[in-house]
């Protein structure tokens, strides 16, 4: 089982109590549960990520790099919705020739299509998940001395993720989060280019982050 599937099987169990709670949501006779008082964030929400990329190839000697996202999103009965992100993987990158001489970097990007949740399981405190569809941006840049070559291919992926964090105030949350992105990159031309054909990597992302709901 590769890291996306594991990520979206943990946060699927981690929420199973949200899709009881939305169940039950519109059933007067339900008894109040702990996470009733958070009906106020059953609106629309802003979130940011900023963390670390772990790129999970051999193919880079370089694999770490930075992680940012920002997502926008809306919640039913603060539970359960839809969402729409952006997110950059930073610029990981390998020395081609092993002398220094030549390297490859490359940049992926995504726009974020997918559906979050949020359960609060013990007063502030809460857990988180998402999942979906990416449309991915990756840009390879070749360097070798003074000379240089660029590529940019355009992929299809999945993403998905999960969190723990805890309520602020009734409109701002913080958080740690573990995601995971199932990213492809060049194409069957792109190895005329930049030396670097299509593939498909997984990448780690750990990051904390903040959540604003209005």
């Amino acid at each position: 089982m590769n890291k996306l599937a594991l990520s979206a099987a943990v946060a699927a169990l981690a929420l199973s109590p949200v899709l009881t709670q939305v169940a039950h949501a519109d059933d007067t006779s339900t008894p109040v549960t702990t996470n009733d008082y958070a009906n106020w964030q059953n609106d629309f929400f802003v979130a940011g990520q900023l963390g670390q990329t772990q790129f999970r190839t051999a193919d880079l000697s370089h694999d770490n790099s930075v992680f940012q996202n920002v997502r926008f999103g809306w919640r039913w009965n603060g539970l359960i919705g839809p969402e729409i992100g952006y997110v950059y993987l930073g610029r990981p990158k390998t020395d081609v020739t092993g002398d220094g001489s030549t390297s490859l970097s490359v940049k992926p990007r995504a726009a974020t299509l997918g559906v979050n949740a949020k359960y609060n399981f013990y007063q502030n405190w809460f857990v988180t998940g998402h999942a979906g569809y990416m449309r991915s941006q990756t840009k390879f840049d070749e360097v070798s001395g003074d000379l240089g070559a660029r590529y940019k291919t355009w992929n299809n992926g999945l993403y998905a993720g999960l969190g723990v964090g805890y309520d602020l105030t009734n409109n701002f949350s913080v958080g740690l989060n573990y995601d995971n992105y199932r990213v492809q990159s060049g194409n069957s031309t792109s190895s005329e280019y930049v030396d670097a054909g299509h593939g498909r990597t997984n990448v780690a992302a750990y990051s904390a982050s903040v959540e604003y709901r209005f």
